[in-house]
């Protein structure tokens, strides 16, 4: 499935407006408002927005296998998939440090969203310890096959390595007032 194809089909499925566009250097560029609704669908601290899921979803409709990495609680009915947590307390399928991934089959995974903890705030809200971006693309780098999506949303594009990764898309995401800006960048594993 193209770039094309894919915007086509997001703007089919959620019935937003064509709010993404392909770029004259070949990336997916855009931005989403995800309104006012201040309800996370999970109702865990830094869940994903209303709505976001099901955007991600519409883009990737031919995925086959999700890996949702950081995923505290998340609403799986709006993209069915695996979990990784570090936090044995969240029950998800995989207890793992996700700056290591010793204990997840990455090649088995053709999506893999990924929603780090922002700050050093916010990772001791969660209990854990700030991770190191660029140690979790290189554990994604070693695991995932070619042709793997990466959707990772954050307020910093982490380090990765060009060799592995191709970012295909950025696309801003604002939610409402007082609240942070953040990016989705869309990493494709390369062959």
């Amino acid at each position: 499935m193209n770039w094309h194809q894919r915007i086509t089909h997001y703007v089919t499925k959620t019935g937003y407006p064509r709010s993404i566009f392909m770029a004259e250097d070949g990336r997916v560029v855009g931005t989403w408002i995800m309104g006012n609704s201040y309800v996370v669908s999970s109702g865990y601290y830094g869940g994903y927005p209303h709505g976001y899921l099901r955007r991600v979803a519409a883009l990737f409709p031919d995925r086959k296998k999700v890996l949702h990495l950081f995923s505290g609680v998340v609403d799986l009915d709006s993209l069915p998939g695996d979990t990784v947590d570090i936090n044995p307390a969240l029950s998800p399928t995989f207890v793992d440090d996700a700056q290591t991934l010793t204990h997840v089959p990455l090649h088995d995974y053709d999506l893999i969203l990924a929603d780090p903890p922002y700050s050093v705030e916010d990772a001791e809200h969660y209990k854990t310890s700030m991770v190191k971006r660029n140690v979790v693309m290189a554990a994604l780098g070693k695991g995932t096959k070619p042709g793997t999506w990466v959707v990772w949303l954050d307020q910093v594009l982490p380090m990765y390595n060009k060799d592995q990764f191709a970012v295909d898309g950025v696309i801003g995401m604002m939610k409402s007032t007082n609240h942070r800006f953040r990016m989705i960048t869309i990493f494709r594993r390369l062959p």
